[in-house]
């Protein structure tokens, strides 16, 4: 009796343009590798962006531009007063323009590559971005019970002041897609991303959200009620842990701030207008 000759082990099926030959869950798949992103070394464009957002956020934007000749009095209505919602909106437009162009030359490359965030989880990150929303939402509104009051900051104010002099989509512009932009390149993929090459990531993570919520007080010489500070160290905590976690991607940070900033802008245009004043 002849012994029939012993298959070769049947080789699993690759699907074109695939590397796994098992698909997920099934037994033998090694897990997924978990994606962490490289910003990169510092570089002279980080310095260069970051002494200009020094030198016009902290030494006064509003400082530099009015020493154009006539720019304050673009601004001057007929009864000698100043239109403050479009001057400083035209000096954040100005000065956002400059710093998104110089931090877009700093970091495209990495900010592109930090999409590939997305490869995994995806539909789980993505429908984490309103939720986390949500819950800066909630916790922002128990504050405001248990402080008993308004909490906006002057920073809030400004803004809002500035929906009844601007159109909608200039405001967009600068406030959902410059201002993210670049405080996401600042305060973590610079302060979180490349300081942490050098100081424990959860150093620079307290580092990244107390600067974060501080810059929003600068304007008035950070004299403020602390209940106000919360919102911001809400939003701060929420991007800068969620940053961490997607290995470190300013993309996902991003979209994340975009998100946030995007609703309050709508309802700004949309809700406050019909709502009695002094709400």
């Amino acid at each position: 009796m002849t012994q029939e000759p012993r298959q070769a082990p049947r080789q699993p099926y690759h699907r074109p343009g695939t590397r796994q030959a098992i698909p997920p869950g099934w037994p033998g798949r090694l897990p997924q590798e978990k994606i962490v992103l490289d910003p990169g070394k510092p570089t002279w464009m980080d310095l260069v962006t970051v002494l200009a957002y020094i030198l016009i956020f902290i030494l006064g934007g509003a400082v530099l531009v009015t020493l154009i000749p006539g720019f304050q009095e673009h601004f001057t209505q007929p009864d000698g007063s100043l239109n403050e919602g479009s001057f400083t909106f035209t000096i954040n437009l100005i000065s956002y323009s400059i710093l998104t162009v110089l931090a877009l030359i700093a970091c495209w490359r990495p900010f592109l590559a930090s999409f590939r965030t997305f490869t995994s989880h995806r539909w789980l990150k993505i429908g984490l971005i309103p939720a986390i929303w949500f819950a800066c939402i909630m916790v922002n509104a128990l504050v405001v019970m248990s402080a008993g009051g308004d909490i906006k900051s002057e920073n809030q104010l400004a803004i809002e002041g500035m929906t009844t002099e601007v159109a909608f989509l200039p405001m967009v512009l600068v406030t959902v897609f410059m201002a993210p932009f670049v405080e996401e390149y600042i305060f973590r993929h610079l302060l979180i991303g490349k300081l942490s090459r050098r100081v424990n990531v959860w150093v620079c993570v307290v580092i990244s959200m107390v600067l974060f919520a501080s810059i929003h007080f600068i304007s008035t010489g950070f004299n403020f009620d602390p209940v106000q500070i919360i919102p911001y160290l809400t939003l701060a905590a929420a991007i800068t842990v969620a940053y961490v976690l997607t290995g470190k991607s300013l993309a996902y940070a991003t979209i994340l701030h975009v998100f946030n900033n995007l609703v309050s802008i709508v309802v700004a245009y949309s809700v406050l207008p019909l709502l009695p004043e002094g709400m």
